[in-house]
């Protein structure tokens, strides 16, 4: 199981409106990386499987997955809602 694989289905597994900032996919990915599929891989390793994931749409739309980029109170900091196809 790869890094992108793994996120791929913890993206799949966020709710429909969830939101998540680059700070919780760090800490949670790896964590249900190692709970779910039994393996460890760093949050930088994830991080990096994560941005080539959001750069290539075809993948993500394979994957049924939309991502919008939301705005947190620290600006410095990115996140994410994942959003319905159909959505806006």
């Amino acid at each position: 199981m790869t890094a992108k694989t793994i996120v791929i289905n913890w993206l799949d597994s966020l709710d429909m409106g969830e939101v998540f900032f680059s700070h919780n996919f760090e800490s949670q990915v790896p964590y249900y990386g190692k709970v779910k599929y039994n393996k460890i891989h760093t949050a930088s390793t994830y991080s990096r499987a994560f941005r080539t994931i959001r750069s290539d749409n075809a993948l993500m739309e394979a994957c049924g997955i939309r991502l919008q980029e939301v705005k947190h109170t620290n600006e410095r900091v990115k996140g994410w809602k994942k959003v319905d196809f159909i959505a806006n």
